[in-house]
C-alpha cells in the first residue's frame, strides 16, 4: 500500500463506542461503531434479524462484516492473505467446531464479494500503512489473537494481573478491535476493544503486529473511509 508516516504525532478519532453482547459478536459490535447514529440504532435494534438475514447467525468471519459495511453504505476496503478460508485453520481449536459448517459460505461469499459491491483485496498491510490511514481517512477493524492483545493502561491498571484487553487461554482466540489513533513518539496505538466498557486502550506498535499477524487471523484488516465525524483530537 505504501503509507507513509503521519504529518500529526499524536491522533485520536472521536468514535462512539459499543460494546458486545455475546463471546461472538466483537466484530459486530466493531461495525457498529463506525455507523452513523440512525444505522447504529437500527443495527443494535435488530441485531439478531440482521445476523440471519445475512446468514452468519452467531459465527462472523471477516468477510460478513465487509458485507455489513456495504450494506449500511460505509465505504471500505478489505484486506487479508488469504482470499477465502485457510484448511490449515482446521487444527486450531479456535476454529475445529465451525470451521465444517462455515467454510462454503465463508468461500461463495468471497467469490461473490464484488458483485455485492465489497471489496476485497489479497495483500498485508504495514504499520505505517495502518498509521496514514488513521491520520487520513478513518478508523480500522482488525482480527487480532486476543491472547497477544496486551493493553499498556491495563497492565499498569488497578489490577495488575490482568495481562490483555480480553481473558483466554487457547493458543489463539479471534478478537476483533476498532484502531482509533496513535501515539508516534512512544510508538502506540489506541484502540477501542469492544469485550469492555467505554474505554481507550493503548498497544505498542511491535505487540500490535504481532496479534494481528498471528496464526488464524488471515491478517484481516478492514479500512474504513469517509468516516462520520471526521474530526481528529489530540487525547489528553
Amino acid at each position: 500500500m505504501g503509507g507513509t508516516k503521519p504529518k500529526e504525532d499524536r491522533v485520536m478519532l472521536v468514535v462512539e463506542h459499543v460494546q458486545q453482547r455475546h463471546t461472538w459478536d466483537c466484530g459486530l459490535a466493531c461495525v457498529n461503531m463506525v455507523l452513523p447514529p440512525a444505522a447504529r440504532v437500527k443495527f443494535s435494534s435488530q441485531l439478531y434479524e440482521i445476523c440471519q438475514e445475512e446468514g452468519f447467525g452467531k459465527s462472523t468471519w471477516s468477510i460478513d462484516l465487509a458485507y455489513l459495511l456495504q450494506r449500511f453504505g460505509i465505504k471500505h476496503r478489505y484486506m487479508t492473505v488469504t482470499l477465502g478460508v485457510d484448511p490449515g485453520f482446521s487444527s486450531e481449536t479456535f476454529y475445529d467446531h465451525v470451521l465444517h459448517k462455515d467454510a462454503q459460505r465463508v468461500t461463495e461469499r468471497f467469490q461473490a464479494a464484488k458483485d455485492h459491491g465489497v471489496v476485497v483485496e489479497q495483500g498485508t498491510a504495514s504499520i505505517n500503512d495502518i498509521l496514514s490511514h488513521l491520520y487520513q481517512e478513518g478508523p480500522v477493524i482488525l482480527l487480532t489473537n486476543a491472547h497477544l492483545l496486551v493493553c499498556v493502561k491495563c497492565v499498569r491498571g488497578a489490577m495488575p494481573q490482568l495481562r490483555s484487553c480480553f481473558p483466554c487461554t487457547p493458543p489463539y482466540q479471534g478478537h476483533y478491535v476498532l484502531l482509533v489513533g496513535f501515539d508516534m513518539k512512544n510508538s502506540h496505538i489506541y484502540y477501542r476493544n469492544p469485550s469492555f466498557g467505554n474505554r481507550i486502550c493503548t498497544i505498542s506498535f511491535s505487540k500490535l503486529d504481532k496479534a494481528r499477524r498471528s496464526y488464524g487471523t488471515d491478517e484481516d484488516i478492514i479500512f474504513i473511509y469517509n468516516y462520520h465525524p471526521c474530526e481528529c483530537i489530540s487525547p489528553n
